[in-house]
């Protein structure tokens, strides 16, 4: 916070209303009083409110940097408001002194006039204090919220990034491809493969604007994506799906399942004489894909997005993240599962 119009405008109001509300009170009520001492009183507020937010809003800032909001609360408030009132207590005795000498105001008493003066500018300051604070907590509310709605768009425009990149524009090309040679050689086959096709990007589709997805669906949709698949390997890709029917309740982030299937296939030899084994099955709250490893010698063109970006669409809506890691000769990846949406 820095000194700025609206404190200004607020040390003005002080600099008037106090004196005003003083000269009102005892000056006009026994009626031998100057006007100019209202002058007087105007240009002493004005002097000292400047003074003392000027310096406590250093205060107010050092303390804040000392004191961060999410830590430290208690010493942050008693600090600030014994630094803020200390700072005004010494700043209106040394203006009441020099107004006190200067303007020959003998007939009062120096003490009183400091400890009237005292106790008034800590109720203003503590006051102000408070307001500033207030202030600055809804500035940091406020902030949250607006760093929370950034957040989500980020969550949503990178998922739908994944969705619009997951699924390789080389598989479309293939699966075009397939099709064609099965028009001719087994039009069934043929028919059965668009409709399967045709099921996997209505799926894509579907959850495009989701965060979440139910397993029940995921799975529904990778079957028909290993279905396509194993028409490409014919028998050469074995794909075993073990999952509880009460865990098909839970959810994932879409595209999540075809995605680490998809990756085991795109790194792997997929041949007669090295099938490649996939099994997905859930253990206690993760969901597990686990695939023999024997990786290609030359790996595909990769779009960069995989299993990064499956974890940071993960660090949005929970606070446990995917595992990746080898063990046995096996590539193992394991995603939590999420009991509610």
């Amino acid at each position: 916070m820095t000194f700025n119009r609206k404190v200004l405008i607020a040390c003005i109001a002080i600099a008037i209303l106090i004196p005003a509300f003083f000269y009102m009170k005892f000056h006009l009520v026994e009626g031998n009083k100057p006007i100019h001492n209202i002058v007087i009183g105007v240009l002493y507020s004005f002097i000292v409110s400047v003074s003392i937010f000027t310096v406590n809003l250093k205060t107010f800032n050092w303390v804040h940097r000392k004191f961060p909001l999410d830590k430290n609360l208690f010493k942050r408030i008693s600090s600030g408001i014994f630094l803020t009132n200390f700072n005004a207590a010494i700043i209106i005795s040394i203006c009441a002194t020099i107004f006190f000498f200067a303007f020959n105001f003998r007939n009062q008493k120096i003490n009183i006039v400091l400890f009237n003066n005292i106790a008034i500018a800590i109720i203003i300051n503590t006051i102000a204090m408070s307001i500033l604070e207030g202030y600055y907590y809804f500035k940091q509310w406020k902030k949250t919220l607006i760093q929370a709605e950034q957040l989500k768009r980020e969550n949503i425009q990178s998922q739908f990034e994944a969705l619009k990149n997951q699924i390789d524009p080389h598989f479309l090309f293939n699966s075009m491809n397939m099709v064609y040679s099965l028009i001719d050689t087994d039009p069934d086959k043929a028919k059965e493969f668009i409709t399967k096709f045709s099921k996997t990007y209505r799926h894509v589709l579907d959850v495009k604007e989701k965060v979440v997805v139910l397993l029940k669906d995921e799975i529904e949709f990778l079957n028909s994506y290993i279905f396509l698949q194993k028409i490409r390997y014919e028998g050469n890709l074995e794909i075993s799906i073990n999952i509880a029917a009460q865990k098909l309740n839970t959810y994932i982030p879409p595209l999540s399942l075809q995605m680490l299937v998809e990756n085991a296939i795109k790194h792997n030899i997929v041949s007669e004489k090295m099938p490649l084994k996939i099994s997905i099955y859930i253990n206690e709250e993760y969901l597990y894909v686990k695939n023999n490893l024997q990786l290609k010698t030359e790996m595909p063109e990769s779009t960069k997005i995989g299993l990064a970006n499956l974890t940071k669409r993960y660090e949005h809506i929970s606070e446990r993240i995917p595992d990746f890691y080898i063990k046995d000769n096996e590539y193992i990846a394991r995603i939590p599962i999420i009991k509610e949406e």
